[in-house]
């Protein structure tokens, strides 16, 4: 796991030294300038302060992403393929030896046996993946109203064994909304971009559930807005 290979590189174990050693020196001269500033940027440097990830199994794994809305039953989706497309982009970013499975040879596939298959472990074996993160969206909305732009969306997460099908792993998102204070007035943007700006957060919640992310990175969603 991403732990374990960290404390065993030269780099990891010197950092680790070097945050304990500063811990002690910082309780034994507790009054010194910048001593806490310092073991609070060692801690950060070490991902001590990171929430663990929720499931760490799609490391060393083949995974195909299949990402599903109520739209997407039938045919192609511009939203499922906008949040796959995110979801797949944090992943091979932040998971250590993850193989996604490419985003075509999976619409392909569903475009041979149809877009009403849904039976993942099907999907995993038809594309061989090991294992399938299963991404199904409901009730998304892009808009409060008729002049706010204000997305709201419910997310099941499941990982399935594509050899047995089992499930490995399920997290419920219940009802994530972005922004959570405001909205976007519909004269200050499209549809278009809104959407991609939410999917892409959305994308972002979904992928960290499988590597450790930063603690206080929510505090700063709402001012992507602003921005």
């Amino acid at each position: 796991m991403r732990l374990s290979r960290f404390h065993s590189s030269g780099k990891g174990t010197r950092l680790v030294a070097s945050l304990g050693l500063t811990a002690v020196a910082c309780i034994l001269v507790s009054t010194q300038a910048g001593c806490l500033g310092l073991l609070s940027n060692l801690i950060h440097a070490s991902g001590a302060d990171k929430v663990p990830a929720a499931y760490e199994g799609l490391e060393d794994s083949r995974v195909a992403v299949v990402t599903l809305t109520e739209n997407s039953q039938y045919s192609d989706d511009v939203s499922a393929r906008i949040l796959g497309r995110n979801v797949m982009q944090w992943l091979s970013k932040e998971v250590d030896d993850i193989e996604l499975i490419r985003e075509d040879k999976i619409a392909n596939w569903r475009d041979t046996h149809g877009w009403d298959q849904v039976e993942f472990a099907e999907i995993g074996r038809g594309v061989d993946a090991e294992k399938v993160l299963a991404i199904e969206v409901m009730n998304l909305k892009l808009r409060d109203g008729a002049t706010l732009y204000r997305g709201h969306a419910d997310v099941r997460i499941t990982v399935i064994d594509a050899k047995t099908g089992e499930e490995l792993f399920t997290r419920d998102i219940d009802d994530f909304t972005y922004p959570n204070t405001a909205g976007v007035y519909t004269n200050e943007t499209t549809e278009a971009r809104f959407r991609k700006l939410y999917l892409g957060i959305l994308g972002k919640r979904v992928a960290r559930q499988f590597y450790p992310y930063d603690a206080h990175e929510d505090f700063a969603l709402d001012s992507i807005i602003a921005r």
